[in-house]
């Protein structure tokens, strides 16, 4: 890699992960950088001390100098005023990732996004992808795009998932595979509606030419993109029946995952042989297979990849059985939408669903329509209790707890003479009530679970 940014000038608003990553490598390209945040020193120290000593600093406030191009932090809302700043003081602004793309066009770059299984998705292809070719996964997982600028070579592949806040402000964007798990309402609070948060995601295949694919949910809003000229577009996730004659994609016919391209039909796996349960990470596993078939990887290496992929911790996670009950976690599931994929895995099952947390503007009208008929009780706690309660309406019994403490312990109590039964962290929340994020609120719920006796 040789690219030198001496005599460059870069402004990077938002010291969290993503923009300590772009910030150290712009300097260490030979980019003048200035960097700033919100935040104080003391509450943004454990990630500024990582900072190379190059990067001049400003905390208190975010700040563009005129005419540098401005790297945007993914927390940074679009509304924010330094976005308006920005575009008075002449500032290009784009995302890390679009950085990423600029710093490395010698890559190719199959990128997920969607609300939904993107993290499983991601993990999953890369896994597949790596028995085939050299491949790195990051972006919003892991490690950001930009903090491996240096370290990935020549026509390696990179496998990312991108949040919306990242295509927000990446215009130029332009992967190889695009896909796009799914599209509920979220983060409604950061774009200010529906529409513009639609529009944010749609932003992953704007930039598609010939040769490149999108491999899209095959849903009435993510079916009904039109493609840039000569791009490709494959469904996935019928179930039982075949996509329409002149649609390609991956469905589910006769209990095997079929990908079909015009006359051409190749069966791939058992659904039953999948690693991950749930109809979520049997749609996973399609949209997964689809981008690795996409970027040319062998049908039997897809096939072996589907059936042994282990998953990934918070989502849908087998805690412990003890006594007959299984505990799982799914803090994860930071939304009504992917709360009730998951349950989708436990229909007909003695279950206890463990819900509640922060509140960002869901209505729980629907997620109380899918966990009636599939909960024998509810245990509410945080922010969001009272309106979850309302929502179940004494349809199911429900137990309000001060915490996610008191919540195992009351699942514990309840299951005791159930024989087999599960118990899902099945939140329908984000964590910030209680916890840093999604990963402290699970791993404090199996802690708890394994203190159980």
């Amino acid at each position: 890699m040789s690219a030198d940014l001496s005599g460059r000038s870069f402004s990077v608003v938002g010291l969290a992960r993503s923009g300590v990553a772009a910030a150290n490598t712009l300097v260490r390209l030979g980019a003048d950088v200035l960097a700033s945040d919100s935040r104080s020193a003391d509450t943004a120290h454990d990630l500024v001390k990582t900072l190379d000593s190059r990067v001049q600093v400003v905390f208190g406030q975010n700040v563009v100098r005129p005419g540098d191009d401005v790297v945007m932090s993914p927390g940074v809302p679009p509304r924010a005023p330094v976005f308006a700043e920005a575009r008075a003081a002449g500032c290009r602004i784009l995302s890390e990732v679009q950085l990423f793309q600029e710093l490395r066009p010698d890559v190719t770059i199959a990128a997920i996004t969607g609300t939904d299984g993107k993290s499983t998705t991601t993990s999953w292809l890369g896994a597949i992808c790596a028995r085939a070719r050299k491949t790195f996964v990051g972006g919003n997982i892991g490690i950001p795009l930009s903090g491996a600028v240096m370290a990935l070579e020549s026509g390696q592949l990179v496998v990312a998932e991108i949040s919306n806040a990242q295509l927000e402000t990446a215009p130029a964007f332009h992967p190889s595979v695009a896909v796009v798990t799914n599209i509920a309402p979220e983060h409604l609070d950061y774009h200010g509606s529906f529409d513009a948060y639609v529009a944010a995601k749609h932003r992953i295949i704007e930039n598609l030419g010939p040769g490149d694919t999108a491999v899209l949910r095959d849903d009435p809003l993510l079916s009904s993109w039109t493609l840039p000229a000569g791009a490709r577009r494959w469904l996935f996730g019928r179930h039982g029946a075949a996509l329409p004659a002149d649609v390609d994609g991956l469905y589910v016919a006769g209990g095997q995952i079929v990908h079909r391209v015009g006359a051409d039909v190749t069966t791939l796996v058992p659904v039953e042989s999948l690693a991950l349960r749930g109809l979520h990470n049997l749609e996973n596993a399609m949209a997964a297979a689809g981008a690795a078939l996409a970027l040319g990887v062998d049908v039997d290496i897809v096939r072996a990849g589907l059936t042994d992929f282990s998953g990934l911790e918070h989502r849908l996670e087998r805690v412990r059985t003890l006594r007959g009950v299984t505990w799982h976690n799914d803090s994860k599931a930071t939304n009504p939408h992917a709360a009730l994929a998951g349950l989708t895995a436990f229909a007909g099952q003695a279950l206890v669903v463990i819900a509640g947390g922060s509140a960002k503007g869901a209505d729980f009208t629907e997620w109380a329509e899918g966990v009636i008929p599939r909960a024998r009780h509810v245990i509410v706690n945080g922010a969001t209790a009272e309106a979850m309660v309302m929502a179940l309406a004494g349809r199911v019994p429900v137990t309000r707890v001060v915490d996610l403490g008191s919540a195992v312990t009351e699942a514990a109590a309840l299951t005791r003479d159930w024989g087999a039964a599960h118990v899902v962290l099945s939140p329908a929340c984000a964590s910030f009530d209680q916890f840093r994020d999604y990963e402290h609120r699970g791993r404090v719920f199996k802690a708890l679970v394994a203190e159980l006796q």
